[in-house]
């Protein structure tokens, strides 16, 4: 039996990274506007910086958005589909009442 395809996709690992990127580009950003202000050479340098930093935050809130809807599909049209699986059995079923002759 194979499993659901909301099983097989890594949803924490992908938002995680997602959200680390976010943080990451949001605090190069800041600290490339704050070097940026000095003026200078450095100005137009770290302008190419800061428009990739900017790149990579629309993309990953993009990324982001994508993953949650694509994950709370999955999670209600797999709702309405998922069969009822057999409850797992956390103990042996014995009788722990009789005595065991062998013990």
């Amino acid at each position: 039996m194979s499993e659901r395809l909301i099983d097989r996709i890594p949803f924490a690992k992908i938002v995680t990274v997602l959200a680390v990127v976010i943080g990451v580009s949001l605090g190069l950003c800041g600290l490339t506007f704050v070097l940026s202000l000095g003026g200078g050479r450095a100005g137009g340098f770290l302008m190419g910086f800061g428009i990739l930093e900017l790149a990579a935050i629309v993309l990953s809130v993009a990324a982001l958005i994508l993953t949650l809807v694509v994950l709370v599909t999955l999670l209600i049209f797999g709702s309405f589909s998922a069969k009822a699986s057999q409850p797992q059995r956390l103990f042996e079923e014995r009788d722990d009442t009789k005595i065991d002759k062998h013990e």
